[in-house]
């Protein structure tokens, strides 16, 4: 029965008819026909400038949230949203859309800036969830972070992020600050490949003047379209690395990208100079095919390191970026930045979030997933004078707490720190090799500059000398001792993270190898993971 009553909404102004949500603030009682009338009051309310109450209805946001359906625009519409239909209508249709789209689902992580309070969190989700599509929608207000899951052939990437937009919020994809430099670095690469390509195409007809005699034109007219496809990829394709070179000679600290810019600028010269005396010894293929195989190790490497990076990216978005501090001007709190807390300082946090610090509770009570730290699966019960950590999330209740380990003193941040430290260190291994390149590349430069002395010393032509030094430089490249060791120690501790081992010196992976037992005190437990029903 259709309860009659001349209660109105707080917002919208629509009759309590079918519901009644109600919410405190600064002592104040407010009422509301629906949760979304409820969530977007919170936000315009929790707004720097939110002024009067009554004129929440003249905000922008009001009226976006009114089109996407979140607040009800008429008695009718209050059907939507009141629940006048069973549990289990609503678990059936909730049903029907998720088995739509579960076969074909794909899933998007992005950060959303400019978040002010929880409600706007819960106003992105519904948003989300009214387009077609949508499976399920996650949007964390403490970490500033959402996933979407979503069936690609309904609703685009794109599509959701307007959807996000749309209501005043900017998004990013996690780790995308070198997406550009990502791009650049392709194009490049793209390029000179395609590039190479041809230049050893037209090399490959060139060389047949080992076999038959080529007029001067027809060698010059291969000769100078191989020049110029040669010169754009050494000095375009090979920017990056001939920059870094010159700025390893200035410094006198040679690297790999000095033996590369070396050896391929060598042979190009040489190919220069023959090509101006209408010969065929042409090595502008070689001197390109150097460049574009390492600009190719350097897109394999920075996949590697991305994907590597994708998955420490679950680890350290843990830490909030905000907190809800208690001050004497606010007293049921105000959210500020995370690096704003300080020891001492009372901090609140509720349903679904993070805490931010670790502390003692001074009051309230719930229930916590500890799972992010100690792998504890089953919510651990919290009361006042217990103590949390950072990096929990609250499942249950609400809680005001004394910050007493904040930032990189807290337990979160001293794992993350941890963590930072292990990617940021040199293994003992990685140390000889770094030492060993240093005195790598003089010593093949050396190498080359004398083979090309003694060679002319035993009365082989100046040619003949050029190419044997020249092949000395090329054939040095240390690229995959530069590159593999790093790769390897980052994978690593990536792999160790997934399996919640916490690595806090890499030099322990070297030593695994040689342990042969493992004590444990009476306080662990160790199972082989075969359960059974009792």
């Amino acid at each position: 029965m259709v309860k009659t009553t001349a209660e109105v909404c707080d917002l919208c102004g629509l009759p309590l008819r079918y519901q009644k949500f109600d919410a405190t603030f600064s002592g104040k009682s407010f009422r509301f026909c629906c949760m979304g009338c409820k969530q977007v009051f919170l936000m315009l309310l929790a707004f720097p400038d939110a002024g009067d109450p009554a004129r929440f209805q003249e905000t922008e946001l009001f009226k976006k949230c009114q089109q996407m359906g979140i607040v009800p625009t008429s008695e009718s519409d209050l059907n939507r949203v009141a629940p006048n239909k069973s549990p289990s209508e609503i678990k059936a249709v909730s049903g029907e859309k998720h088995n739509r789209s579960e076969t074909t689902g794909l899933s998007l992580q992005l950060k959303v800036r400019d978040m002010w309070c929880p409600a706007c969190a819960w106003v992105i989700d519904q948003a989300l969830k009214q387009n077609p599509g949508v499976v399920d929608v996650s949007c964390n207000f403490s970490t500033d972070r959402l996933r979407c899951d979503y069936n690609p052939v309904e609703i685009t990437p794109e599509e959701i992020v307007n959807v996000i937009e749309g209501l005043g919020y900017k998004t990013a994809v996690p780790g995308e600050a070198g997406a550009k430099e990502k791009r650049v670095e392709f194009i490049r690469f793209t390029i000179s490949a395609f590039l190479t390509i041809n230049i050893m195409m037209l090399s490959f007809a060139l060389y047949a003047g080992f076999f038959t005699e080529l007029s001067t034109d027809t060698i010059s007219k291969l000769s100078w379209p191989i020049f110029f496809m040669a010169s754009m990829v050494l000095f375009y394709g090979g920017q990056s690395i001939f920059k870094k070179a010159f700025a390893g000679f200035i410094s006198a600290a040679s690297s790999m990208e000095t033996l590369i810019a070396v050896g391929s600028l060598s042979a190009y010269i040489y190919s220069v100079i023959i090509l101006l005396n209408c010969g065929i010894h042409l090595y502008f293929d070689t001197a390109s095919i150097l460049i574009t195989l390492v600009l190719l190790g350097k897109i394999l490497e920075r996949g590697a390191k991305n994907k590597v990076q994708q998955d420490l990216e679950n680890f350290f978005s843990l830490k909030p970026t905000k907190v809800k501090l208690v001050t004497t001007s606010y007293p049921d709190g105000r959210y500020v930045a995370a690096e704003q807390l300080r020891q001492g300082d009372i901090f609140l946090v509720q349903n679904d979030e993070v805490v931010p610090a670790d502390g003692l509770i001074i009051n309230g009570s719930g229930a916590l997933d500890e799972s992010s730290l100690t792998g504890e699966a089953l919510p651990i019960a919290r009361k006042p004078g217990d103590r949390i950590r950072s990096g929990t999330k609250v499942i249950r209740g609400h809680f005001r707490v004394k910050a007493e380990g904040v930032g990189q003193d807290s337990i979160l941040g001293q794992m993350i720190g941890i963590m930072e430290k292990a990617l940021g260190q040199k293994t003992p291994l990685e140390g000889k090799t770094d030492r060993l390149l240093r005195g790598f590349v003089p010593v093949i430069l050396t190498l080359a500059v004398g083979t090309g002395i003694v060679c002319r010393y035993m009365g082989i032509s100046l040619e003949d000398s050029l190419i044997r030094s020249v092949t000395v430089m090329v054939i040095s490249c240390p690229c995959a001792l530069g590159v593999a060791i790093p790769l390897a120690r980052v994978a690593g501790i990536s792999v160790a993270g997934r399996m919640g081992i916490l690595v806090r010196d890499f030099a322990a992976f070297e030593q695994a190898g040689k342990v042969d037992a493992f004590v444990f005190d009476k306080t662990g437990t160790v199972t082989q993971g075969r359960w059974e029903l009792v």
